[in-house]
């Protein structure tokens, strides 16, 4: 039976073609580590390094390669943003504004660093269908309030925030806008510049189609001096000095560097750049028109086509108990026994979304999504499954 992979918010697979070559091609012929050595190989890993931020810098509208620095992930990226500003400059305690939207990569690390009096922190709630209210985050910010986190894209619902009002509202209060991207990036266009991002965060094996190990993160120049170091070591540069003033880059980039991922993540973002965008507007018409169809499943989130509303990420509970299927975790155990459908259960990581709407009694959602690498197999597959999961469910 065919393998169908429908968890790309998770990560992207099967990757695109010469992403997984890339890395192979570094390992066999080259294998070096950046910024270690002016020996052939070693300038070769370093040319690397540059043109990939050279291609990330050119894919977000990025002033400068310098404003950009590699992590091994989304949440490696979110937790340097975070811990770098709240024990940043100053050390004074500040207030964020987040949401309900956001991910364990937000939350997890705002929680810790409220309590140990880094900052105060609250989430503004989200809509049923997954959506913040710009008018409910602008109610939300004090005057002790210096930084708004918005995840661009939630990874439950796929619901599309408003990123445009939410930026001008933090510029109209001289706040900071950090945006969590781990899953627009890839799928949306993203400008820093226009949308007024001060930060950006994102993981780079998902819509930018890397492999695992490869995250980014952007500051604008002008805020990267308020970082507070959270990792320093080998940085390739002043090696006789212990203590100083290290630029922010190198500190993030502290110790021997992912080369393989950035290699991988090189070929894909120049993958993406020659190929054509997948289907996903009709793709979610057909995944969205099977699922009104069915007795006993329920949409979690916008009912909408457009990319412009949501991305291709389906979370569905049952609209009615079941004797056989309770859980979303037993109906993932069915679509992949069944059909080979490979999809996600749970609660997704994201600890207070399901709250809003109201999946935390059902234990999450079941989630489906889709990517660069999708075909129409796998969606016409997906129907099926759903189609056999409805029925299964009134046995």
């Amino acid at each position: 039976m065919t393998r169908h992979y429908l968890d790309h918010a998770a990560t992207t697979w099967p990757k695109p073609p010469g992403v997984i070559e890339a890395v192979v091609d570094y390992q066999s012929m080259c294998g070096a580590p950046a910024s270690r050595g002016l020996y052939t190989s070693g300038l070769d890993a370093n040319q690397i390094v540059l043109e990939t931020r050279r291609a990330v810098r050119d894919y977000f509208h990025i002033p400068s390669v310098d404003d950009i620095a590699f992590c091994s992930n989304g949440t490696h990226a979110l937790n340097e943003a975070i811990f770098g500003l709240a024990y940043g400059k100053g050390r004074k305690p500040i207030h964020v504004v987040t949401t309900s939207i956001e991910h364990n990569s937000v939350l997890r690390p705002l929680e810790l660093a409220a309590s140990r009096g880094w900052l105060e922190w609250n989430a503004v709630e989200c809509s049923s269908s997954g959506l913040v209210d710009p008018d409910d985050v602008l109610k939300a910010i004090q005057s002790t309030t210096r930084v708004l986190i918005i995840s661009h894209v939630s990874n439950v619902t796929g619901a599309v925030q408003n990123l445009l009002a939410l930026s001008q509202i933090a510029k109209s209060r001289e706040l900071i806008f950090m945006v969590d991207a781990s899953q627009s990036a890839g799928y949306l266009p993203i400008d820093v510049r226009s949308q007024g991002i001060d930060i950006l965060a994102t993981a780079g094996h998902k819509g930018l189609c890397g492999m695992l190990g490869s995250g980014i993160l952007y500051v604008r120049s002008g805020l990267q001096r308020e970082m507070a170091p959270m990792c320093i070591g080998g940085t390739g540069e002043s090696s006789d000095r212990i203590d100083g003033d290290f630029p922010w880059q190198s500190s993030v980039e502290s110790g021997n560097q992912n080369v393989p991922a950035l290699a991988s993540l090189l070929a894909g973002l120049r993958w993406k750049a020659s190929s054509v965008a997948p289907p996903f507007e009709a793709w979610n018409d057909q995944i969205l028109a099977t699922i009104r169809d069915r007795e006993n499943l329920m949409l979690v989130g916008i009912d909408s086509k457009s990319v412009n509303d949501r991305l291709p990420v389906f979370s569905l509970i049952p609209k009615k108990s079941s004797s056989l299927l309770q859980t979303p975790q037993e109906m993932a155990m069915f679509l992949d026994s069944a059909n080979r459908i490979e999809c996600r259960a749970g609660f997704h990581c994201a600890g207070k979304i399901h709250d809003s709407l109201g999946t935390r009694q059902h234990g999450g959602t079941l989630r489906l999504s889709l990517g660069c690498t999708t075909t129409q197999l796998d969606v016409d597959a997906a129907c099926q499954g759903l189609v056999m999961l409805d029925k299964m469910m009134d046995a």
